[in-house]
């Protein structure tokens, strides 16, 4: 079964501390998604610098787009459904639920969608230089690429998929062994698709929320948290930087 996702975020009222949101395929409680019979969404977290940067949960009823460009990079975690994904060349794969596939910036692809899907979503890398190499979208394997897998040093390994050409922002494939980190800011947003392990993430109130493998955790920037895990091995996508 696919695991809720949870949302570390700064309330928006003036007067909220940061705290600890457990999100839901179906939004929020007494929520929802919003929308109409074809799709229905909610967002969970946009950028204070972008409001196009964005992560949330999305629905749609079956349909075929494109071809078309991506303008921004997108990354998916599928909830429900399927979807198959043509890019120029021809090139064409589908994505079930428990998949992750990042779509970057500059692909030209089609989505054809022939069942209801519903998917986790991060919006990110919609401005700075254009990738050097034609892009195309990308399966984000658990264990890294097959003939390649994670490589590391230390307490840590991990594969980075995709990095945008100023380095601030990425999507990849983590792993640690069990340790606890010290409490800090963060300096971009990130979110994490928890694959195996347990870990609880700390906020600078010192309220804790425990995560396990399917659950997912986004963490806002600009909010004090601390880790405290044993072996984790995560997805990442670490966007909207500072």
């Amino acid at each position: 079964m696919i695991g809720s996702i949870v949302l570390l975020s700064v309330l928006a009222a003036a007067d909220a501390p940061p705290s600890v949101i457990r999100f839901s395929p179906g939004g929020p409680a007494g929520v929802g998604l919003k929308g109409d019979e074809k799709s229905r969404e909610h967002v969970y977290y946009t950028s204070a610098q972008d409001d196009q940067v964005q992560a949330g949960v999305w629905e749609a009823s079956p349909y075929t787009s494109g071809p078309h460009t991506a303008t921004y990079s997108e990354f998916m975690y599928l909830l429900e459904g399927s979807v198959t994904l043509v890019d120029k060349s021809g090139r064409e794969e589908t994505f079930r639920a428990g998949d992750a596939v990042l779509v970057p910036r500059g692909t030209e692809f089609t989505w054809k969608q022939t069942e209801k899907v519903r998917k986790y979503w991060v919006i990110f890398d919609r401005t700075g230089d254009a990738p050097k190499t034609a892009p195309t979208f990308v399966r984000v394997e658990p264990d890294g690429p097959a003939g390649k897998g994670l490589v590391g040093e230390g307490r840590t390994k991990y594969h980075t998929y995709y990095e945008t050409p100023d380095e601030k922002e990425s999507v990849g494939v983590w792993e640690t062994k069990p340790h606890t980190g010290d409490l800090h800011e963060t300096k971009y947003a990130e979110l994490m698709v928890f694959l195996k392990g347990n870990v609880s993430l700390v906020d600078g109130k010192g309220r804790e929320e425990k995560f396990q493998a399917g659950d997912v955790a986004l963490v806002p920037k600009g909010i004090q948290y601390q880790w405290k895990g044993e072996t984790v091995r995560k997805f990442w996508v670490i966007f909207d930087p500072s």
